[in-house]
């Protein structure tokens, strides 16, 4: 008597999710939520025709700004996928010039809209960590060049890191020298940070000692 074919041994497994997918889709939720809070209630809240008003007189730099700013921060995921990026070299490449362009045009707006000190100094580190990016991947320095493509990223996600509290009143009515304050100390742990994560291994493991 024949029997029918198990499904189980023939069907493909399911691909599971791994932890980077996971901080991908914290940071598209992020991103949604500061567009939702802050964004909309701007542009379409209590005063509409403060916020229009606003819209036309920047309009030149809004426009340009926003949309590279949001350009760069969607060619995350695929820049920083090994997958893609052995598939798909070229493609990489050309979205890593797309980024670094994206990048010089994004950071020198946003001190255009709110020239101060902080949108200087992080706009010009923005541009340094992007920079550096750059001309690592030309001179082949692919470790060096993922780790400072990382660092340009954390900038990238700035908007949204300074923002995503927007709906906390104590975060949203912060004055001017206090925002500052905790916007330097974001930049600073931007670059910390980073630099814990590349030399975790350097930092936690003990090297061993050659035997006599």
């Amino acid at each position: 008597m024949s029997t029918l074919p198990t499904a189980s041994t023939s069907a493909p497994l399911r691909r599971r999710l791994r932890p980077h997918h996971y901080l991908w889709i914290v940071l598209g939720v992020m991103g949604l939520s500061v567009i939702a809070f802050t964004d909309y209630p701007i542009f379409l809240g209590s005063d509409p025709l403060h916020a229009r008003q606003r819209l036309l007189h920047e309009l030149l730099i809004l426009i340009p700004h926003a949309t590279a700013g949001v350009i760069a921060t969607a060619l995350g995921p695929f820049l920083f996928s090994t997958r893609f990026r052995q598939r798909h070299l070229k493609r990489h490449r050309i979205m890593g010039r797309v980024y670094v362009i994206c990048v010089a045009v994004a950071a020198p707006t946003a001190y255009l809209l709110t020239p101060n000190l902080a949108n200087g100094v992080g706009g010009f580190l923005w541009a340094a960590c992007t920079f550096a990016a750059y001309q690592t991947a030309r001179n082949r320095q692919l470790q060096a060049h993922r780790q400072w493509m990382i660092r340009s990223y954390i900038f990238t996600l700035n908007f949204v890191f300074t923002r995503v509290a927007n709906p906390i009143p104590a975060w949203s009515h912060l004055d001017d020298p206090h925002f500052f304050m905790i916007l330097m100390g974001f930049f600073v742990a931007y670059l910390f940070f980073s630099d814990v994560f590349f030399n975790w291994r350097e930092l936690t493991t003990s090297r061993a000692q050659p035997s006599a």
